[in-house]
């Protein structure tokens, strides 16, 4: 289904998707943002404004993990007592500077609708680094075992599924695909992400520079020097602080994420070295107007269990709506997704139920 603002890019055999997004009436009748803050940049202030109001607003049961190499990773229990023990589970995959607080929004979101909300943090995020290893992207065999973790401790959970948040969403796609038929969720949402990584940061260092050296000063920031002591006496280290541009960083560090080389990380950590081996129900939201994962990035999927819905404004991460912009268009897409997903695997149960969804679209 395309028109001028809004299009939705599915496999034209994929039948489970289009029984999946047509029952997401948020998804067919498309996005609608607030009159008065729809512009890029205005977007990404509110986006950071709401991030500030809902500081500390969710409180949090930490468990932390400690991987093989002694490098840690932490998970976030966002608590509640009115969760029931088997409710559906949404494990959050942060920003690449994010953590637990900067997703309260999202988490309050779906906990108001009977989910049970979980962040995993990556290395070094709302944590110090305890091993000489970190990765912007995140690493598929830490995500594998927080899941597996999180299935452990909540045994009942009738439905477990994972939304990716820019950096995090890469992750979310990497381990999709990398794991195939053997992961632990049924379901994903990928939100604005930067799709191949060998070419991303080099189309961010051009299409916005400004944009692309602020984040550059934050990540050092956040990653190298926050962490100079255990990371100081590593081969990339001095180097990538002297890095110019985000590229050029992220090619130095690949060492730091416990690769040999660049030519090794991208077959290891890069989403599009996986993505096409995916058997899950998979959303990937990006707008045309997104600063940092720029349209220039977007590659045509079309294949199986993907659907990638794109829209004209939105910005990065931000998708206002209502007369206010106290909603997010984002948060509720995501959500009606994986109800649907969950939905489309009751039916095959023969646990659905018979009454008919009236669609205003057809996809």
């Amino acid at each position: 289904m395309t028109n001028k603002k809004f299009e939705i890019r599915i496999h034209p055999e994929d039948i489970k998707m289009q029984s999946i997004l047509g029952r997401c009436n948020s998804i067919l009748n498309g996005y609608k943002p607030t009159f008065w803050c729809y512009g890029t940049f205005l977007q990404l202030v509110w986006l950071i404004l709401r991030e500030w109001y809902y500081l500390n607003t969710i409180e949090y049961e930490r468990v932390h993990l400690v991987r093989p190499d002694k490098g840690t990773v932490c998970i976030d229990i966002a608590k509640s007592d009115s969760i029931s023990p088997d409710a559906p589970i949404v494990l959050f995959l942060h920003t690449i500077s994010g953590s637990s607080n900067t997703t309260n929004s999202f988490v309050q979101h779906a906990m108001k609708r009977g989910w049970r909300a979980i962040v995993l943090n990556r290395r070094g995020h709302d944590h110090p680094l305890t091993s000489p290893r970190f990765n912007l992207m995140g690493d598929v065999d830490d995500t594998v075992a927080m899941i597996k973790k999180v299935k452990s401790i909540y045994k009942k959970s009738s439905f477990l599924a994972a939304i990716g948040i820019s950096a995090g969403s890469g992750q979310v796609v990497s381990y999709i695909g990398r794991e195939g038929s053997n992961v632990d969720i049924s379901a994903a949402v990928s939100l604005c992400p930067a799709y191949d990584i060998s070419k991303a940061f080099g189309n961010l260092d051009k299409t916005y520079p400004s944009v692309a050296n602020l984040l550059l000063k934050r990540i050092k920031k956040y990653f190298l020097l926050d962490n100079d002591k255990i990371l100081q006496s590593m081969t990339g280290y001095s180097e990538s602080l002297q890095t110019k541009n985000l590229h050029d960083f992220v090619q130095t560090i690949s060492t730091l994420a416990g690769a040999k080389n660049w030519t090794d990380y991208l077959k290891k950590h890069n989403p599009m070295s996986h993505y096409t081996n995916n058997k899950t129900p998979c959303l990937i939201i990006n707008s045309l107007d997104d600063p940092v994962c720029v349209k220039e990035n977007i590659p045509e999927i079309k294949v199986l269990n993907y659907a990638l819905l794109l829209t004209e404004r939105g910005s990065h991460i931000a998708f206002t709506e209502g007369l206010m912009a106290n909603g997010s268009w984002m948060e509720r897409v995501a959500l009606d997704f994986l109800e649907s997903c969950r939905l489309e695997i009751l039916k095959k149960k023969g646990k659905g139920t018979k009454k008919k969804t009236k669609h205003s679209k057809s996809v």
